[in-house]
């Protein structure tokens, strides 16, 4: 059985690439969590949103801003606050078409991370927010992306390739790393988020809920994609953190499988 080289025991948080021997990790300070989970990676993510309280991050339209009347003055200094703590933001395209987000910090003193915006085929809209020059951005495209988009995008944004037909989130992390990121959050939307949770990349996970019903089968929930069949898939959460501020339900929680 294979162990944490300064662990005097097998650490039970040491969990199995696959085979269910524990993993030897020379040069790290602390065991890693996470089946499958990438030891070289070294970097932190973040996965964050606010939702309804029956799981909902837009009304049927998809307009995620729609939401955001819900949230106080305080609950856009303490988002701002994560923002400003992490190195990089990361949203789907989608986002970027529904919401129009700046994805910078404006509400507290703070730097502004990297716009990180994982577009496949290179649809970010040319007079999105996101391309105004106020922080630095990534257009995560992949190998299928249309060259003729690609080379409309203003040259001071940095396009990368990660994938073939979808963005391939663990090579970005590692060409995120490689740029010096050392953590990022993952703000959006449904399907962004999933492609996360489903390469088991997720170190921690908070959800701030409202207390509303908006129901719609259409409406994006706050983690989407085609979703885990087996229970034994289903990605287990640790509660860290539970708090009421102004009628917003915030939890935090840690990925432990």
């Amino acid at each position: 059985m294979l162990y944490h080289k300064s662990c005097r025991l097998a650490c039970a948080r040491a969990k199995t690439l696959a085979d269910g021997n524990y993993i030897l990790v020379d040069e790290l300070k602390e065991c890693i969590t996470g089946p499958g989970i990438d030891l070289l990676k070294g970097i932190k993510v973040i996965v964050g949103g606010f939702m309804s309280l029956d799981g909902k991050i837009a009304p049927v339209n998809r307009v995620g801003r729609t939401f955001t009347k819900f949230m106080t003055a305080r609950h856009h200094r303490m988002l701002h606050t994560i923002r400003s703590e992490v190195d990089a933001i990361i949203v789907g395209v989608e986002t970027v078409i529904a919401d129009d987000p700046s994805l910078t910090v404006r509400a507290v003193k703070g730097k502004n991370p990297i716009r990180v915006v994982l577009d496949s085929n290179a649809r970010t809209p040319l007079d999105s927010k996101v391309l105004n020059g106020e922080a630095a951005t990534i257009i995560v495209v992949t190998r299928n992306a249309p060259e003729d988009r690609i080379k409309f995008l203003p040259g001071k944004v940095e396009v990368i390739e990660s994938g073939q037909s979808k963005v391939d989130v663990k090579k970005l992390l590692h060409k995120l790393r490689d740029r010096g990121v050392k953590k990022v959050l993952v703000e959006g939307g449904g399907e962004t988020r999933w492609s996360f949770f489903k390469q088991r990349v997720v170190d921690d996970f908070f959800v701030w809920v409202m207390p509303y019903v908006w129901g719609g089968r259409d409406a994006p929930t706050m983690v989407g994609g085609e979703g885990f069949v087996k229970p034994k898939d289903a990605v287990s959460l640790r509660l860290r953190e539970m708090r009421i501020v102004d009628r917003i339900l915030m939890l935090s929680f840690s990925v432990t499988k």
